[in-house]
């Protein structure tokens, strides 16, 4: 009979052994299966799990919606589980993931919400009887079953027998008296399987190398690094641990050598859509279950009958209750007779896994002791919540095909619940599915998992049915029919999908069980795989490869953790650091790394990655799985079975018991890691090793901090970001700790030297009449003819000043001149004897006067208004922008007489003017007592100038004007040449306010009022520079988000500036705040490249890290406690630590761009190795007489025929990598991008203290609490 149902004149439901009420049950949850059931999902608002409602509670409602889910994958929809099932990026269920299940449109579960009275027995008192009306006699079992539809469904009768049998398979056969006698074939196999396989050849090198590095790391470790005296038992100790972990990974590696090769599935003409097999199976599907709701059950059932089969083979479906539930019974008994209903069995004394006796007593009443099992018949077992793909059956059966003693027929797992991107228990196990599976088939090993299997029943009963002498039957089974010469086939493809754990409580239970199960195997003598006679030696190895991947991280994760523990607190490393020592960890090192990340498929990185960190988390579980499992072999008591969580019984509350070591260790980490940096700051020590233990102590405590958070905090999307930030810091640990390995001890700069330099580069951008006997020879005077409009009140002449580089090239601009000659004016200002040890303050005043000369020429005379306040033009740029992109010439050269724009400060040009008289008012400062007449006449501009600012607020780039100058008669006799206007076509074209725009002018406000405070000590202007500073971070401090630092972002130089002038706590912490995003990286704002420079993402340039530097320095300074209280009446705030963490910022950032990290300077003229093509018309142009053009100039492949001595290039990239081409804006120069550079240069050369200092501080310096919070 080929549903297995009772014949004619039986009772299906006859008496086994009923002691008249249920049998006791010990099992102290709801199911014996691996994995928890599914849960429903909101398919109309696409939220994923129900929140706030136990699985199974939600009724058939529930699973209504996910049938409807399910449909939706049809259709593309429902993107929220796919993180696990396949996304294109990322899934773990096949390239397709749950889009690659087909369509369960036929699960027939619509009408269950109707039919709940219908399961318990119809209304109060009914008995039996039919269904009244239609709707009843069909419900969801005809929908289920189209065989009855149209057919009267009798009501169940209530019956008081709980014990149901099975049918015997042969029960037909039997009735007829045709039953086979249990006599095994004359020959076997009749056709044995020939299995296909070819080299991974990647994989094969990857081994290869690996057993190389290590023999080559073990040498190195022996003779060069064990030489620790008294310690040497320490360092001895630690390599037995470190050989023992590269077993482990030697014994994975061999899985990845191998590539299973498999005969193509072959499609059945004769019914399309369907695979061919040879042979007809009768699958018998079990699903073992205890306490499990109805839909859950149903669900897994439904999908197992609807899953297509080959067109001669057919199926039937046993519910294997051990919970006994009526409702379970009545459903499969409406369902037709492919379903069967099976409980009632009497649970053993002493009996130690449920799931395997539970099936046992199935499979026995199936396949009666003595009756010779065919080959065709299969058994195929599906856990409670595992819902089988339509195409199951399909991919799986075609396999026993290929020969006789194929005894089994695997397919991994995926769940519906796991986020890819935060499976910290490592539930997905892409490492064991994708690559251990696959070089296990290959090899012909058997590694059976649990459910979504199908077995030749014949081997099956060989083997003994399920074993029950271990908590993982699994894994016993297949070492079982290993034993007995069977082979299996492994399905790399997901084809059915269950639900995992997600408690805590129930994931370490369920490890736990798995752990405690192999460690039963292995010290049992009777099921030890050593002892295996039947077993090759290297099947043995291998079937003990699951308890020693238990036992290695057992050893290691704890010993690996105490590694830097020991450094930091007994100052003993278990290394000698060398250039030996180097050479050896990183080859090793590499070699690890690229075997246990090796992917097929990029989005497997991330997974692979959440294995370490499982292994990680889950040590000590599988340290008191084997401590316990030796106690129970040794006591001889029992282990009890644990089984995991289903339903709402999976809601269950974490035990401390499974938090406490993760927290003792996170806690322990962490307070390791202060106490390291507090030796690292305030005493000489061991700079490297110590460094390598704090990148280490970082790394360890990753995994106890993803499972606190997973239970504390959440499991959503701060995980997920915890798990991506986590990802990259654990990556970039490995990456530090190697390099920290190579580390020199620092190099000594000249930091007078680079100052030196950087005034070199300010000659040599110089326009106009340049001294004859100047720093930089190959300029001569240039553009001598440029004047604004006089009918404007402009002056003689606009020459002078210097081109502005970058984008700009040879234009004047007075925006980012201003801003430069102030923070040149400012360096000088805090660091008179860095330039006076450099011997550069000489030119530095020329430079600076040369810089305030060209501001003064761009403001007109004043403008008659009557008004309080006078009112002038003020020239923003010189140049049309359009034309001169166009060429590439050198500035003496040019004869065009070149358009000057301008501006009217009666329009509002509050941020040009405010930038102006800051430039004004801080060079002003810088002459004060050398230069009195000079410095009267700054002040005076200033003054005025900043009474327009005042008059009419507003932005310059608002409004803008072009003129075309007149000839000048000075250009005439230098250079008597016929000069020709261009003016531009259209107002804009030619201007670059486009790309000089300002965004803000309140903080040019508080800038200009803090200068004028800070000279003259009058507190109006510092209440200006007070209303000011506020108002703008009220109204426009959204741009101060960026943290950005130049002509256009002044509000955190005038936030230094205030805090240096007023001591007040708010210009404080609003500096410590912006010095905090530099220092502690922001993430999305500052950032730092692996070998540490810091850059904005809003504005990378080297520039821009460089005026970071200079407010560090400045900043640093004014809060040392010697500087703090000299002079002053009362105590000013100070902090030393602060101080010293800002300098030392500064100082890390400047040896960068000096070659300290990457070998190579990017000053141009500085070290060995500096950018050589620099993108500077008068250094890239060939020497006169011969013309220069953009292909002699600027494409030129050539390195630059003049060096541009001390320009600092933009370099705005985002890793550490410079491109020295000169059409690439990496080579950009400009008077800006060296402002704040010059003056760093000249702070530290100024500063007292070591380079020492900070690089044992540096390196966790963004983990500072007193900096970072």
């Amino acid at each position: 009979m080929a549903g297995g149902r009772a014949g004619p004149g039986q009772d299906e439901r006859r008496v086994v052994g009923s002691d008249g009420g249920e049998t006791a049950n010990s099992y102290h949850v709801d199911s014996y299966s691996e994995e928890p059931a599914m849960r429903g999902y909101d398919v109309d608002g696409v939220t994923g799990p129900q929140e706030g409602k136990a699985k199974g509670s939600g009724g058939i409602s529930e699973l209504n919606r996910l049938v409807e889910a399910l449909h939706g994958f049809d259709e593309g929809g429902l993107d929220h589980m796919d993180s696990y099932l396949g996304s294109d990026e990322e899934g773990l269920c096949g390239s397709g993931g749950m889009r690659g299940l087909a369509s369960f449109n036929a699960l027939g579960l619509d009408d269950m919400r109707d039919d709940v009275g219908l399961l318990d027995g119809g209304k109060r008192g009914k008995r039996g009887g039919y269904a009244r009306s239609e709707a009843e006699s069909y419900g969801y079992a005809s929908e289920m079953n189209p065989k009855l539809k149209g057919k009267k469904v009798p009501l169940l009768e209530e019956r008081c027998e709980e014990e149901f049998c099975a049918a015997p398979f042969n029960q037909d056969a039997a009735e007829a008296g045709t039953a086979e006698a249990a006599e095994p074939p004359t020959v076997w196999p009749q056709q044995p399987f020939r299995r296909g396989w070819r080299f991974n050849w990647p994989g094969v090198v990857l081994m290869a190398l690996y057993c190389l590095a290590f023999i080559f790391y073990l040498y190195i470790r022996i003779r060069y690094t064990l030489d620790l005296g008294a310690y040497v038992w320490w360092g001895a100790f630690v390599l037995g641990v470190e050989i023992l972990g590269a077993t482990s990974t030697v014994l994975y590696g061999v899985n990845i050598i191998l590539t299973p090769v498999h005969e193509p599935l072959v499609d059945d003409p004769a019914n399309p859509g369907l695979t061919k097999v040879s042979n007809s199976y009768h699958v018998r599907v079990l699903v073992p279950c205890y306490k499990e709701d109805l839909e859950i059950v149903a669900k897994t059932i439904q999908a197992a009958y609807n899953a297509r089969l080959p067109d001669n083979c057919s199926r039937t479906i046993y519910l294997c209750d051990d919970g006994k539930d009526k409702r379970k019974r009545k459903w499969c008994e409406q369902m037709g007779p492919e379903i069967i209903y099976v409980s009632g069995r009497t649970r053993a004394s002493g009996e130690m896994n449920g799931k395997s006796a539970n099936l046992n007593n199935s499979l026995g009443q199936i396949y009666p002791a003595g009756v010779r099992i065919p080959p065709t018949e299969l058994a195929c077992i599906f856990d409670a919540d595992q819902v089988a793909n339509p195409d199951f059956f399909l991919k799986t059966l075609p396999l026993f095909d290929a020969g006789d003693d194929v005894g089994m027929v695997l397919s991994p797992q995926c769940f519906h619940n796991i986020d890819a991107h935060a499976d910290i228990f490592n539930h997905g196990n892409v490492q064991f599915w994708e690559y251990a599976q696959v070089g296990y088939d290959a090899i012909g090993f058997i590694s059976c998992t649990g459910t979504n299997f199908l077995t030749r029943s014949c081997a099956f009963a060989a083997a003994g049915w399920s074993p029950t002498y271990t908590l993982t039957e699994d894994y016993a089974l297949g070492m079982e029919l290993k034993k007995r010469h069977w082979q299996c086939r492994y399905v790399n493809e997901y084809l059915a999908v269950g639900e995992a754990p997600e408690q805590v409580r129930n994931c370490f239970q369920q490890r736990s069980r798995w752990a405690k199960g192999h460690f039963q195997m292995i010290l049992s003598n009777q099921h030890c795989p050593l002892f295996q006679r039947e077993l090759p030696w290297w099947e043995r190895v291998m079937y003990c490869t699951g308890v020693w991947s238990y036992l290695v991280g057992a050893v290691t994760t704890p010993v690996f953790i105490a590694v830097p523990l020991v450094t930091i607190w007994a100052g003993i490393f278990p290394i000698v650091v060398s250039w030996w020592a180097a050479v050896g960890l990183t080859t090793y090192f590499v070699a690890q790394y690229a075997v246990l990340n090796y992917v097929r498929q990029f989005k497997h990185v991330t997974p692979l990655w959440f294995a370490n960190v499982a292994n990680n988390i889950l040590w000590w579980t599988f340290v008191k799985a084997c401590w316990r499992a030796a106690g129970s072999m040794m006591a001889d008591r029992g282990i009890t079975f644990k089984t995991t969580m289903k339903g709402a019984g999976r809601l269950m509350n974490a035990n401390i018991g499974d938090l406490w070591m993760p927290t003792i260790c996170l806690l322990g980490l962490f307070a390791s890691l202060g106490f390291g940096l507090f030796k690292v700051v305030t005493g000489p020590t061991v700079v490297t090793t110590l460094s390598i233990s704090l990148v280490w102590l970082i790394y360890t405590a990753i995994p106890p901090y993803l499972l606190l958070h997973y239970h504390f905090v959440g499991r959503g999307q701060t995980l997920r970001w915890a798990c991506r930030i986590c990802f990259w810091i654990s990556s970039l640990c490995g990456i530090a700790a190697i390099i920290l390995l190579w580390l020199v001890y620092p190099k000594q700069y000249d930091y007078g030297q680079v100052l030196s330099y950087s005034h070199t580069f300010y000659d040599a951008e110089r326009l106009g009449q340049v001294p004859a006997n100047g720093s930089v020879p190959w300029r001569a005077p240039s553009l001598l003819y440029e004047r604004g409009p006089a009918r404007l009140g402009f002056g003689a002449n606009l020459t002078g000043g210097w081109e502005a580089g970058g984008m700009a090239g040879t234009l004047k601009l007075t925006m980012p001149t201003a801003f430069t000659v102030a923070m040149l004016a400012w360096g000088l200002l805090e660091f008179p004897e860095g330039y006076a040890r450099a011997g550069q303050m000489a030119r530095a005043h020329d430079n600076l006067r040369w810089g305030a000369d060209y501001l003064m020429k761009t403001i007109s005379r004043p403008v008659a208004g009557g008004s309080r306040y006078q009112d002038f033009y003020i020239a923003y740029q010189v140049g049309n922008y359009t034309l001169e992109r166009a060429t590439w010439q050198r500035p003496e050269d040019m004869h065009t007489r070149r358009p000057v724009y301008y501006v009217a400060t009666k329009n509002g040009t509050s941020d040009l003017v405010g930038q102006m008289v800051g430039a004004l008012v801080s060079t002003a400062l810088v002459f004060q007592e050398t230069d009195a007449p000079y410095y009267d006449r700054l002040m005076t501009q200033a003054l005025s100038l900043y009474g327009a600012g005042m008059r009419k607020r507003g932005k310059y780039s608002d409004v803008f004007l072009y003129d075309c100058a007149p000839q000048d008669p000075a250009a005439i006799l230098v250079d008597p040449v016929t000069l020709a206007c261009r003016p531009p076509d259209q107002q804009f074209q030619g201007s670059m306010v486009y790309w000089y725009n300002s965004t803000s002018y309140r903080d040019d406000l508080a800038w200009a009022a803090s200068w004028m405070y800070k000279a003259t000590g009058d507190q109006a202007y510092l209440a200006d520079a007070y209303s000011y500073w506020t108002q703008h971070v009220n109204m426009e401090g959204d741009f101060d988000l960026r943290y950005l630092v130049d002509w256009d972002n002044i509000i955190y130089p005038t936030t230094v500036l205030l805090a240096q002038l007023t001591d007040d706590k708010a210009f404080h912490t609003g500096a410590q705040s912006y010095f905090q995003k530099w220092l502690c990286s922001s993430g999305n704002t500052i950032s730092y490249t692996p070998l540490g420079r810091a850059y904005n993402r809003f504005n990378p340039a080297l520039g821009q890290t460089m005026n970071a530097a200079m407010l560090a320095v400045i900043y640093g300074g004014a809060i040392a406690p010697q500087n703090a209280t000299q002079l002053e009446v009362a105590p000013r705030y100070n902090d030393g630590s602060k101080s010293q963490k800002y300098i030392c910022f500064a100082r890390k950032q400047s040896r960068y761009m000096l070659g300290d990290k990457t070998g190579a300077s990017y000053v141009v003229g500085f070290g060995p190795h500096f950018p050589q093509r620099p993108a500077d018309r008068g250094a890239s142009c060939p020497a006169q007489p011969e013309n220069c053009t953009t292909v002699n100039g600027l494409y030129n492949p050539a390195p630059n025929p003049r060096v541009l001595t001390g320009a600092l290039v933009m370099d705005p990239r985002t890793w550490d990598y410079f491109e020295d081409n000169r059409a690439s804006n990496d080579t950009w120069v400009s008077v800006e991008l060296n402002a704040g550079f010059t003056s760093v240069m000249a702070g530290m050369n100024q500063v007292t203290g070591t380079y020492d200092q900070c690089l044992q501080g540096y390196g966790i310096l963004a983990r500072d609490v007193n900096i970072c919070g």
